[in-house]
């Protein structure tokens, strides 16, 4: 039959069909803006839901331990002790952050204009022992003098942003409700939800095409709970040994600095620097550069005990990539979503990599060639070598 595509239109009819799939396809075309729109409405409103099936996600790795450990295999009261221990700490970051970070901010912008005239004072008198040109050092003492002054305008001129902010982010009590009550129920009916996706997927596909589905999903399970359940132990002890560290040192503002490390610290290798860099900072201008300069060599310390001893053994073959992939998958997966991106971008090219890994294998064996040594030798070849006195 002649494709209706190379049809030359010809008759009344022809000329209809014609201009009737012309205006569909301008009708298709016009409404895809308002169908993107629509589309990211319904995933903005059903944002909460991901939200709860992210903390749900989460939070089945304490269930499970505390259900096989403490509750013997019931699943209820491990759910109940798992959010405990989830508020529980959440009450305790807020408690230890919180009240420091308001101190420290107000010690700071009080104290600002002592640093600045310091400042001024013995850049002056570096200018003037190298003698330098006078009408330069007096501008650049009086821009000192009068920073601290523009650092105070700017607290004052940010504060209704940080109110606006605030009652924005009273807005979002309501997601967060939604949020931990769908976790809630998803952590319940965890059993008879994967068995009816299952079922689902078993009458969707056939045999062969849903047992390949069901493998992928286990093993993306497997990798994502053994890799977020070890970077979080991870940074629950780098946050100890901070803390505890700075508590033997004398630092200050150990609780906020060592929850901020141990926070970033589940990035995987920027982490560290992400959280030990402002921390610094705060100790630096809060008129303690000797505490500044002990905190860095303590930090990386800390990352080098962490990185050669305890982070191999908690997490193990959790990803089985080289640092090159966990370093690509961290720019990627940061460049596509940002933070949560760097978070789950390493389990989720794990999870890439070991595909591919098999389908490699698959093909190789396809073709008669030994995947173990890269298709550089036969499956004949390593049959021959395994036979006795072969």
């Amino acid at each position: 039959m002649k494709n209706w595509l190379d049809r030359v239109p010809r008759t009344v009819r022809d000329w209809l069909c014609l201009f009737t799939a012309a205006a569909l396809i301008w009708l298709v075309v016009n409404a895809l803006p308002n169908t993107a729109g629509g589309f990211k409405a319904v995933l903005g409103a059903l944002s909460p839901f991901a939200g709860g099936i992210a903390l749900a996600y989460v939070l089945d790795i304490p269930t499970r331990f505390y259900a096989d450990k403490v509750c013997r295999g019931k699943r209820g009261p491990a759910i109940v002790l798992a959010f405990l221990t989830f508020f529980g700490v959440l009450a305790a970051v807020i408690g230890l952050v919180v009240p420091q970070l308001v101190q420290s901010t107000s010690t700071f912008v009080n104290a600002l204009p002592t640093y600045l005239d310091n400042a001024a004072d013995f850049l002056g008198g570096v200018m003037t022992d190298l003698n330098m040109d006078t009408a330069i050092t007096q501008r650049f003492t009086t821009f000192l003098e009068n920073s601290g002054n523009m650092v105070e305008q700017f607290f004052t001129s940010v504060m209704p942003t940080v109110a606006g902010a605030a009652a924005g982010a009273a807005g979002r009590v309501v997601d967060m409700v939604v949020a931990l009550a769908a976790s809630i129920y998803l952590l319940a009916e965890k059993e008879p939800l994967l068995k009816a996706c299952r079922a689902l997927l078993r009458a969707l596909f056939p045999p062969r095409a849903a047992a390949g589905v069901l493998a992928v999903f286990q093993l993306a399970n497997r990798t994502f709970s053994g890799y977020i359940g070890g970077q979080l132990l991870d940074a629950l002890l780098v946050g100890i040994e901070t803390f505890v560290a700075m508590l033997i040192l004398n630092l200050n503002y150990a609780p906020m600095i060592a929850v901020l490390v141990a926070v970033t610290n589940i990035i995987p290798i920027a982490g560290p620097y992400i959280g030990a860099i402002p921390s610094a900072l705060l100790l630096l201008l809060s008129g303690e550069p000797l505490q500044a300069l002990i905190f860095c060599i303590l930090i990386l310390v800390v990352q080098q005990v962490d990185g050669n001893f305890i982070a191999p053994r908690i997490l193990g073959g959790a990803t089985g990539i080289s640092g090159l992939w966990v370093l690509v998958a961290i720019i990627v997966g940061g460049g596509l979503f940002g933070i949560a991106g760097m978070v789950i971008g390493v389990p989720v090219m794990a999870v890439i990599a070991a595909l591919l890994k098999q389908a490699v294998g698959a093909g190789l064996t396809a073709r008669g060639l030994d995947p173990e040594t890269g298709g550089e030798t036969t499956l004949a070849d390593r049959a021959g070598e395994e036979t006795p006195g072969g």
